[in-house]
């Protein structure tokens, strides 16, 4: 059973393109500023937050519960019982034997590789829950590349290019299964944003944001050990002053001004995201289902107040606090990446993921 629900009185959204345009340097990964992990802007901080007051490990329960302190919970609900804050509950049931009848009526607007059964298909051998998981089996036939379902915040009917609502935190929970020889991924789970009326993604990769058209924060992990950590862009982002020793630097600035972005004369380009890593390495485990939840709240316009977190099977693995994002009020949270990208070239064998039981929500989720 699927399960959308979409509000169309609200007048919250914007909109970005859902292509998997994620920049790379020249060893195929993101650029980092330094080798192991880059330094933070100011005003960031990127420890794990403080071991929660138990009083704050539910949310309901203690005076106060912040929920990016503690493990959220569910409450045992699914698509059956969703509860009034989930904008989306998908477990995949409703799949019916065929990929494209399934797509026509899903809540999903796009899909990257979905006509390619090598790179996105359904399964029912490892399911979480039901009979149905989507698999993202980065097949050799389909050049090792993974696969992606975009999900946008529509206000009114859920089609390609509608308005969109604006949501100042979203929550984004999935189970998911690495086959036991896992190994890679390029870029992971994402939430994003944009302005209301604009549907459509700006491809910002390499560009330093504006504060006004794009924003996004990625859960990715380290090969082979599946080491979690933040890939994010952000306003005090730095930028790589090396970048011409493995791009077009010209190229990568006309682009960026193309896109209405901050042009090589305002200030340089060649800005990767950051990789934003806990102190105490958080991984996710291979061979068995796994409950990963994240969630992004937007700063104030102008203030260094955002914060972003995950949570592994409950367990928060990371938090950063003191985020900039935005100087616009209308730039605002709206969709949602469910995401294996992997690019052609990346890999030489296939990394198999599966997804189940899927939910983006306002409030905290939980794994029950």
């Amino acid at each position: 059973m699927l399960l959308a629900l979409l509000w169309a009185c609200s007048s919250e959204g914007s909109g970005a393109s859902d292509g998997l345009e994620m920049a790379d340097g020249a060893d195929g990964r993101a650029p980092m500023t330094s080798t192991d992990a880059p330094a933070p802007a100011a005003g960031m901080d990127t420890a794990p937050a403080a071991d929660p007051d138990p009083s704050a490990a539910e949310p309901g329960a203690g005076d106060d519960p912040t929920p990016t302190d503690g493990a959220p919970t569910s409450g045992g609900r699914g698509c059956d019982d969703p509860d009034p804050a989930w904008l989306l509950c998908e477990d995949f049931e409703d799949y019916a034997g065929d990929w494209d009848s399934w797509f026509e009526s899903a809540p999903w607007l796009e899909a990257t590789g979905g006509d390619d059964r090598g790179r996105i298909t359904m399964d029912s051998e490892h399911v979480h829950g039901g009979e149905y998981a989507v698999k993202m089996p980065a097949a050799a036939e389909s050049g090792y590349q993974g696969g992606a379902l975009f999900w946008w915040a529509c206000d009114g009917e859920q089609r390609t290019g509608c308005p969109l609502r604006s949501y100042e935190t979203l929550y984004f929970r999935t189970w998911l299964r690495f086959a036991e020889d896992h190994e890679y991924v390029h870029h992971f789970l994402t939430i994003k944003g944009s302005r209301p009326d604009d549907f459509w993604d700006h491809g910002t990769a390499g560009c330093h944001p504006n504060g006004s058209l794009d924003m996004s924060t990625v859960v990715d992990f380290r090969e082979g050990s599946h080491e979690t950590f933040f890939y994010a862009y952000h306003l005090d982002m730095q930028c790589d002053a090396n970048c011409g020793n493995y791009t077009d630097v010209a190229a990568v600035c006309d682009e960026c001004a193309g896109k209405g972005l901050p042009t090589c004369e305002q200030q340089p380009q060649c800005c990767w995201g950051d990789n934003l890593e806990p102190e105490t390495p958080a991984a996710l485990p291979v061979g068995q289902w796994t409950c990963l939840e994240m969630t992004m709240t937007a700063n104030t316009p102008g203030e260094h107040d955002g914060s972003m977190a995950y949570w592994i099977d409950g367990e928060l693995g990371h938090r950063v606090d003191g985020m900039l994002w935005r100087t616009d009020p209308e730039l605002s949270l709206n969709r949602v990446r469910l995401m294996h990208y992997i690019a052609s070239g990346d890999a030489d064998r296939s990394n198999v993921v599966w997804f189940d039981d899927v939910v983006v929500s306002t409030e905290p989720i939980g794994c029950d």
